[in-house]
C-alpha cells in the first residue's frame, strides 16, 4: 500500500506498568495526520491500571520502580481523570477511525501496536474488531534507525500525547523529505 501525501495516519504512544506484550495501559496518546496538513487531530485518555489488572494485563516491578524515579508531572500525567481500559479503548477505537487501512505508527516493533492489541483481546475484542489491518502497522523506531535520526522530545516526557506530538512530527519531516 503506497500512503499518499493527503492519507491520514495515526501514531500511537502508550504508557504502562510493564514491559510486556499485555502490559497494564496506564495512558494512550495518538495524534492523526497527513504529510499535507501535519499534525490534524489529538487524542489522550488515562486507564485506570486496576481495570487492565482485572482483565489479566501485567504490571511489574521494574516499571514500578521506573516511575517512582521519574518526574512527577510525568506520573501526574497519567494518574488524572482515568476511566477504565474498556473505555478508554471504545474511545480510542473512535478516535482511530472505521477506515482499517489507516496506517498506524508505534515506536518500536513490539511495543505500542502490540500492547494495545492486547488489551482489546483482553477486553474481548475480536480480531475483526481491531481498528487496524495487520499490514498498516508501522514502526518508527526501525525508521528513524535506518535514517539516523533523532526523536526529539517536547513537553512532558512519558506523556503518552507529548510523546506522540513529537513522534509524528518527526515522521512528518522523515516521509516528506
Amino acid at each position: 500500500m503506497k500512503i499518499k501525501p493527503n492519507d491520514r495516519q495515526v501514531v500511537v504512544d502508550l504508557e504502562t506498568l510493564s514491559t510486556r506484550p499485555n502490559s497494564c495501559i496506564v495512558s494512550i496518546g495518538a495524534v492523526a495526520f497527513t504529510l499535507e496538513d501535519g499534525i490534524t487531530e489529538e487524542f489522550l485518555i488515562n486507564i485506570d491500571p486496576m481495570s487492565s489488572k482485572e482483565k489479566g494485563l501485567h504490571i511489574d516491578k521494574e516499571t514500578i520502580e521506573w516511575w517512582a524515579s521519574q518526574p512527577k508531572e510525568a506520573i501526574d500525567s497519567w494518574k488524572k481523570d482515568p476511566v477504565s481500559l474498556e473505555e478508554g479503548l471504545a474511545k480510542f477505537k473512535s478516535f482511530y477511525g472505521s477506515n482499517r487501512w489507516t496506517p498506524v505508527w508505534g515506536n518500536g516493533s513490539s511495543f505500542d501496536i502490540t500492547i494495545l492489541e492486547s488489551a482489546f483481546f483482553a477486553c474481548d475484542y475480536h480480531k475483526e474488531e481491531i481498528p487496524w489491518m495487520p499490514w498498516v502497522i508501522y514502526d518508527m523506531r526501525t525508521l528513524t534507525n535506518i535514517l539516523s535520526r533523532k526523536l526529539e522530545k517536547t513537553g512532558i516526557n512519558h506523556n503518552a500525547l507529548h510523546d506522540s506530538i513529537a513522534e509524528a512530527k518527526l515522521l512528518i519531516e522523515m516521509l516528506s523529505s
